[in-house]
C-alpha cells in the first residue's frame, strides 16, 4: 500500500463523517442566504461560539462503531473498530495522518484538502457553508426526500471542483432530508431520520448511506461536548498502540 491514502480509505471516512451535517433553514430566494440562514439553524448562539470540542459516538448496521473527535478549529480524528479490525483518520491543521492494517501513513495535501472537505463541514456548531460549498444554485422547483418536499441546492466543494454536491432541505421542517455528493467512484447519498436535539445542537439520530458499495445504516449513540481530550488524539497515531494512544 502506498503512502498516498486510497480514495477507498477517503470514501470510508466520509461515509462515516457526513452524517453529522444539519438542519438548514430556507427563507431567501438565493443559495447564498439559504446557506446563511442554514448556519444559524444549525445550532443555538451559544453553541455556535461556545462548543470548543465534540464527541460522537454511533453504531454501524454491521456491527462497527465510530468514535468522531471535533476540536475548533481544524482538528478531526475519527476511530473505527470492527472487531479486532481498526481504522483511525486524524487531521490536525495542514497535517494528516491514517492508521490502517498496524501502518501509519501520511496524506498528502490533496487528501487532506479533500478529508477537510468531508470532514470539517460536518462540525454542526460552526459551519461556514460558504467556505465549504461554491456556485451554489437553489432550483426552482422542489422535490420529495425522506417523506419530505424539500428545497433543493446543487453546489460543487470549493476544495475540490469535480465534486459535486446536492441538499435536499425539508420545505416545512428546514431540516436536512438528504446530501448527495458525487465522486470519481460514484453517486455517495446520505438520508437523514428522526432529528433529536441535544442541548442547544440538532442531529439526526438514524442515518442511511448509499454507495457503489452498497448501503450502510448508522445510529447515533451518543453526542457531548467540551470534553477535555487527551493529548495524543490528534497526534500522528503510533504503529501497535492508534487506538489506544499510547506513545
Amino acid at each position: 500500500m502506498n503512502h498516498r491514502i486510497s480514495r477507498a480509505a477517503l470514501a470510508a471516512a466520509a461515509v462515516i463523517s457526513g452524517v453529522f451535517l444539519s438542519a438548514c433553514a430556507l427563507f431567501r430566494d438565493t443559495a447564498d442566504s439559504v446557506f446563511d440562514d442554514a448556519e444559524d439553524a444549525i445550532a443555538t448562539d451559544w453553541a455556535a461560539s461556545g462548543i470548543e470540542t465534540a464527541q460522537f459516538e454511533y453504531e454501524f448496521g454491521d456491527g462497527k462503531t465510530a468514535t468522531i473527535r471535533f476540536q475548533v478549529p481544524g482538528k478531526a480524528r475519527i476511530d473505527v473498530l470492527d472487531g479486532k479490525n481498526s481504522a483511525v483518520f486524524c487531521l490536525n491543521g495542514a497535517s494528516g495522518w491514517i492508521y490502517l492494517g498496524g501502518e501509519v501513513f501520511s496524506m498528502t495535501a490533496d487528501d487532506i484538502a479533500e478529508m477537510h472537505g468531508a470532514l470539517l463541514q460536518t462540525i454542526p456548531f460552526n459551519v461556514n457553508y460558504q467556505d465549504i460549498f461554491t456556485d451554489a444554485v437553489l432550483q426552482e422547483k422542489t422535490e420529495d426526500a425522506c417523506g419530505e418536499e424539500c428545497k433543493v441546492i446543487s453546489a460543487v466543494f470549493r476544495r475540490n471542483r469535480d465534486i459535486g454536491a446536492k441538499l435536499w432541505i425539508g420545505k416545512k421542517t428546514d431540516l436536512l432530508r438528504q446530501f448527495e455528493v458525487t465522486r470519481e467512484d460514484g453517486v455517495h447519498t446520505m438520508q437523514y431520520f428522526t432529528y433529536r436535539t441535544y442541548g442547544d445542537v440538532t442531529l439526526p439520530v438514524y442515518m442511511y448511506k448509499f454507495s457503489p458499495d452498497g448501503a450502510v445504516k448508522l445510529s447515533l449513540i451518543s453526542f457531548e461536548t467540551n470534553i477535555e481530550f487527551p493529548d495524543y488524539v490528534f497526534r500522528k497515531p503510533e504503529k501497535l498502540s492508534a487506538v489506544k494512544g499510547d506513545e
